[in-house]
């Protein structure tokens, strides 16, 4: 299921960006053309930027600490739909508690006969203290995948009934200007409860054309429980279009108006202590600045190929194996297959409640408090 969730995200991503002011032109109207032209477009070329701005601050009802996390991004990305094929190049900062690590990143992803490959070279500079990173790789057959079927999911949106979707674009009712282009400037604001209406219409679409779910049940559980910690997220989005060709050549997306109160209340629980049978750790996730950027250009990509110093790691076994940390993980994990939630989940609660007994648990609470009392007066002797 993740493979194919993957796959998705990768084919509908693609074709998604591959896709004189008119007063008299309406939102659904623009979206319609932009998906049409966006259709014959070959190749596309984009940067984007992320900017991340945040400070959590907790407090235990005396004072209050506050840790300033801060994250850049900023990375060139080129694609091809035939051969389906995206490269990416940039550079990630992080910077919290004072320290700072800068990651640049290169990544391929191109498709063979049956396989999509990818290659990944990560340097990072808190690990990397020579200067030089390293390649990793995995490659995933294709054979049960229709790439073409996966890309076509993008047409098949009616743009007029996108507010069934959760998505009501507005258009705005005067020309602006995009860095010297004449654009259309669509906007519309997604919450949890349109972004939860979204995943539904598009499970139902998937399911309809493939045949096959794109969630499973545990799948769905986990977003549903996410979500349900995210009521008041709101994701503000503005497409601008420019007027002649009706292309996207810029999206704007923020999170600054979101009222975090729930997840606010969800952490401080989990980081809680407990004065009188009350709270007493309070949580606030200050949102100074969450937002990303993106320009777009269009049929400027001859052809993506992987660097050669790519292809000699691997030849010469320096490349990380993917397939191999994926492997690693699911021993770790278990494997996804291997555990069936409702029955296993269900044997092993029965199972601890057979080996629960009252008796033992409050004998070893006991002994747990005495060991703590003869630790603190030892500590105060010393």
């Amino acid at each position: 299921m993740k493979k194919k969730l993957v796959l998705a995200i990768l084919a509908l991503g693609a074709a998604s960006m591959l896709c004189g002011f008119d007063s008299a032109e309406t939102a659904e109207g623009v979206l319609e053309k932009m998906a049409e032209n966006s259709a014959s477009m070959e190749s596309m070329s984009s940067s984007f930027g992320l900017n991340c701005d945040v400070a959590v601050e907790i407090g235990d009802g005396t004072t209050t600490s506050s840790i300033a996390v801060l994250v850049t991004a900023d990375f060139d990305i080129q694609a091809t739909l035939d051969p389906l094929a995206t490269a990416l190049d940039g550079t990630l900062t992080v910077s919290t508690f004072g320290q700072g690590e800068t990651i640049d990143m290169e990544m391929y992803m191109v498709t063979g006969d049956d396989t999509l490959d990818t290659y990944i070279y990560m340097l990072d500079s808190t690990t990397d203290e020579d200067g030089e990173g390293s390649w990793q790789y995995s490659s995933t057959s294709l054979e049960d995948y229709d790439l073409q079927e996966l890309i076509n999911l993008s047409s098949s949106i009616d743009y007029g009934e996108l507010s069934d979707w959760g998505l009501d674009f507005e258009l705005a009712p005067e020309a602006v200007d995009y860095e010297g282009t004449e654009c259309y400037l669509l906007s519309t604001v997604i919450d949890s409860s349109s972004f939860s209406t979204f995943i539904e219409k598009s499970e139902e679409l998937v399911e309809d054309l493939t045949g096959e779910e794109l969630l499973g049940e545990e799948d769905t559980d986990t977003l549903d429980f996410i979500l349900s910690y995210l009521d008041g997220l709101k994701i503000n989005i503005d497409y601008y279009v420019d007027t002649e060709t009706y292309l996207p050549v810029a999206f704007h997306m923020d999170l600054n108006n979101s009222d975090l109160s729930v997840l606010n209340d969800y952490i401080a629980a989990m980081l809680g202590m407990y004065d009188d049978d009350e709270y007493t750790t309070t949580v606030n996730i200050v949102l100074n600045d969450l937002s990303l950027d993106y320009t777009i250009s269009y049929d400027d990509v001859e052809e993506i190929t992987v660097p050669e110093e790519a292809l000699e790691a691997i030849a010469s076994g320096e490349a990380e194996d993917l397939g191999d940390l994926t492997e690693d993980l699911d021993e770790l994990t278990g494997g996804d297959d291997d555990y069936d939630y409702e029955e296993d989940y269900a044997e092993d609660a029965g199972d601890y409640e057979d080996d629960y007994d009252e008796d033992d648990y409050d004998d070893d609470a006991n002994d747990y408090i005495d060991d703590t009392d003869e630790s603190s007066y030892n500590a105060q002797e010393a």
